[in-house]
């Protein structure tokens, strides 16, 4: 192609930063495995011919092609190499520890680049599981061989009550003190955890209803309290959620006590992902 445009075999070598006669054996290699002449030779310089014309424009567009390709898999190794995905169950996106281990890792590689995904519970452990996400931050732990999960954080219990009754009681003593014959409970398979938590606590045989036929998670339970299809019960950290009409009352039992944990796939992990890791410590 430098020969095609420069029109000239010595200024194509001296471009190329290559000695004359090795490009002419590239020149009548090419043409002896196409079949036919690539260009005219005179003593004023090279030509392309008709059908060197054809090869080069179909040339110059894969060249082009491939510049292109380049730059793509260069942007791509760049933005891998510095970009860790997280995936956050609902409400952990609040939590101060995961906010401090960001500004940590920048200020180890300022062009870090964080790709955070918010999902219910169970979502998200898919996510890890396809290899969407780098990291979960999920409620609960992930009793599978696949993954590895520390505990980061223990959380107090809130009752979700209606405003109105919000004035009864500045706190619960126990769980079961929550004067209400419907619990709302979030679906398993948006929260298993909580799901399995609230059956647990309030067994089928129960006087209190745990409703699970509602389709909801940990952030949409407030505005079902709001409507009035009865109570249900939060971590502290999703009690910095406003929602007008319902009020958010600590449990001070034994039992009101959920926790979270960081899950990673059990396998070698990059570089990135190891140093979040150690920064949550």
């Amino acid at each position: 192609m430098a020969v095609a445009q420069l029109g000239s075999l010595t200024r194509a070598a001296r471009h190329l930063h290559i000695e004359q006669p090795p490009l002419s054996r590239q020149i009548s290699s090419l043409e002896k495995e196409v079949g036919f002449d690539l260009f005219t030779r005179s003593r004023t310089g090279m030509r392309l011919t008709e059908l060197g014309s054809v090869l080069s424009r179909h040339a110059s567009r894969i060249v082009e092609e491939i510049n292109i390709l380049d730059s793509i898999i260069e942007i791509s190794r760049r933005e891998y190499n510095h970009k860790i995905n997280i995936g956050l169950a609902d409400g952990l996106h609040n939590l101060d520890r995961l906010i401090k281990s960001m500004m940590v890792m920048r200020s180890f590689d300022s062009q870090v680049i964080f790709g955070l995904k918010h999902d219910c519970n169970e979502n998200i452990i898919a996510m890890l599981k396809d290899g969407a996400v780098d990291v979960a931050l999920i409620w609960g732990e992930v009793d599978d061989d696949n993954f590895t999960s520390r505990i980061i954080l223990q959380e107090k219990i809130f009752a979700v009550i209606p405003d109105k009754n919000s004035k009864k009681n500045s706190f619960y003593q126990s769980i079961y003190d929550v004067d209400y014959k419907h619990i709302l409970s979030p679906s398993k398979y948006r929260n298993k955890y909580f799901g399995d938590m609230m059956e647990n606590l309030f067994p089928p045989e129960s006087a209190v209803k745990t409703n699970l036929n509602h389709d909801i998670d940990l952030l949409s339970l407030a505005p079902m309290v709001a409507s009035g299809a009865g109570c249900g019960f939060v971590p502290e950290l999703l009690t910095a959620t406003s929602v007008n009409g319902v009020s958010y009352v600590e449990v001070r039992g034994d039992e009101a006590i959920c926790v979270a944990s960081l899950v990673t796939r059990r396998e070698i992990l990059p570089p990135l992902v190891r140093t979040f890791l150690s920064s949550f410590s």
